[in-house]
């Protein structure tokens, strides 16, 4: 009986082994992060994105290096509105700029302001970024939201 039931028992395992299917094409990272310049970036610290367009073919690689925020939190009473700065890193085939520094609030000496514009070289081709938000504002946080920033990109 027991010569029966073990044969049995291993056609039963083997039978409800499947073999796993797997994708013909499967997206990267990086594909999946491909935006056109002009378009709104959403990133956070340490976070990169590669954009594209325009009749170059080349591509820029943007990645959040930092995010400083010293905001006055919302329904507090502050002496300064305080502010908000990234710092960003541009790459492509013609080389790299390390330090792109963007500041949304008071940013002393400049007066406060909304949004931020820089114009950068990144090789030999000048592009422009505005840093439009740091989100979320201070005291509107919900628990475990990180920090992201809002900006565009344009190829000049």
């Amino acid at each position: 009986m027991l010569k029966l039931i073990y044969p049995l028992l291993a056609l039963a395992l083997l039978t409800q082994c499947q073999q796993e299917e797997t994708p013909l094409h499967t997206e990267t990272q990086s594909e999946s992060s491909d935006l056109k310049f002009g378009q709104e970036v959403l990133l956070q610290h340490r976070e990169q994105v590669t954009l594209f367009g325009g009749d170059v073919p080349r591509r820029l690689i943007v990645s959040l290096e930092g995010i400083q925020d010293s905001r006055c939190p919302a329904n507090a009473n502050c002496v300064t509105a305080g502010s908000a700065s990234i710092i960003l890193r541009a790459s492509n085939s013609q080389g790299s700029n390390d330090k792109i520094e963007l500041c949304i609030g008071d940013c002393s000496p400049e007066p406060p302001r909304n949004t931020h514009t820089v114009t950068a070289l990144v090789g030999e081709t000048t592009y422009r970024f505005t840093l439009k938000e740091v989100k979320p504002y201070p005291g509107l946080e919900i628990e475990g939201e990180v920090q992201k920033a809002r900006l565009v990109v344009e190829k000049l």
